[in-house]
């Protein structure tokens, strides 16, 4: 995955000014990480950490950004049955996989 792809799925654009702007964006990105790099797989180490964590912050302000729930997930309700308060939504919601 490029960092394109990576810095699309976070910053909201529309239309071609958006994916221009989000081009030199990624540039910039790709620059600062080249000169800093010493080799080509310290390059790419550093290019992984830095999506992987783009996608980790990502993932933790959708979690954290979810109401909390008093009843929790797990709590039954008076006839014995699962309760859906403690449900939390993930309609519209990117999936975060775990490592």
């Amino acid at each position: 995955m490029s960092s394109m792809d990576t810095l699309k799925r976070h910053l909201p654009v529309s239309g071609p000014e958006g994916l221009h702007e989000l081009r030199k964006i990624a540039e910039r990105l790709e620059e600062k990480i080249y000169s800093a790099a010493t080799s080509q797989s310290d390059y790419l180490r550093k290019i992984s950490l830095k999506m992987l964590t783009m996608e980790t912050k990502s993932c933790n302000a959708a979690t954290n950004s979810l109401p909390s729930n008093s009843a929790g997930p797990n709590k039954k309700s008076s006839n014995g049955k699962k309760s859906a308060a403690g449900k939390k939504s993930t309609a519209g919601k990117k999936s975060c996989r775990s490592s």
